[in-house]
């Protein structure tokens, strides 16, 4: 089995890419280091953490997405960032990304559309729009249009979540639970030519891909923050964490009018 990981190493590097700031690192990212695990009952934690999902989904937060993106074991990982705020419960919600300080994207995200509009030096294009439905996922850990809904949406899949610990988060007191992804939180709305090759990837192995998810609940049992992995042994781990600050915050979007945006291909989401 050995002998098919550089097939796989192609293809999980294609499962992670995507639009956003892009920064690389002068060195890789270990995973952060946790405390002892704490026996626990898989089934009774995972019911607490779709509870939790859920009771995220009934609120609004301020979010980033950090993705780190390895190429080889050896390399120094990219890391991709996004920040914005989303009120889930309307499922609406604003955000930029952006390459740097040459680049930047802003994106509305409504129930039925998403507009984005580019700023490339100092020109700023107008707004366009794509409708939510056309919108699917082509990469394994990361959101289709940085959409914090679909990452919650994926953890809710995860199963056989245990308790790590008690840590701090912001200062605050939160629970780390560790779970592992199942396929269907991988391939969830993908694309088909993406799907296809994440079933590639799973007939290489012979078996599921080591895809985790650690999440931390807060006090008031919410998500607060998400980090899905995906770890093949030999090869540069894959990450996206999506954290949650200021929960219950009003959000407020301005969204453009019909006058502002026209239709677009979506090629500027990746």
């Amino acid at each position: 089995m050995r002998r098919a990981l550089p097939s796989v190493l192609l293809c999980a590097a294609l499962l992670t890419a995507g639009c956003a700031t892009v920064e690389a690192k002068p060195g890789a990212t270990a995973p952060a280091s946790t405390p002892s695990a704490v026996a626990t009952t898989p089934a009774d934690e995972t019911r607490a953490i779709r509870d939790a999902v859920a009771a995220t989904g009934r609120t609004t937060a301020r979010f980033s997405y950090r993705t780190e993106i390895g190429t080889s074991p050896s390399a120094a990982p990219y890391v991709i960032t996004t920040s914005g705020a989303h009120d889930f419960a309307r499922d609406l919600g604003s955000l930029r990304s952006g390459m740097g300080k040459v680049a930047q994207v802003e994106e509305v995200l409504t129930s039925k559309r998403i507009y984005l509009r580019s700023t490339v030096g100092d020109e700023t294009m107008p707004w366009s729009y794509l409708d939510r439905a056309d919108v699917e996922a082509r990469h394994a850990l990361r959101a289709p249009a940085n959409d914090p809904e679909y990452t919650l949406r994926q953890v809710a899949l995860g199963e056989r979540f245990t308790r790590v610990g008690e840590e701090k988060l912001n200062g605050a007191p939160v629970t780390h639970y560790r779970g592992h992804l199942p396929h269907a939180a991988l391939i969830l709305e993908m694309a088909e030519d993406r799907r296809a090759l994440v079933d590639k990837i799973r007939k290489l192995l012979g078996g599921p891909l080591p895809a985790s998810a650690d999440v931390w609940v807060d006090g008031r049992k919410r998500v607060v923050k998400m980090r899905l992995s995906l770890n093949i042994e030999g090869m540069p781990l894959s990450v996206n964490t999506l954290t949650l600050t200021e929960l219950g915050k009003p959000v407020k979007v301005t969204v453009p009018s019909a006058d502002e945006a026209a239709e677009s291909d979506g090629s500027i989401l990746g």
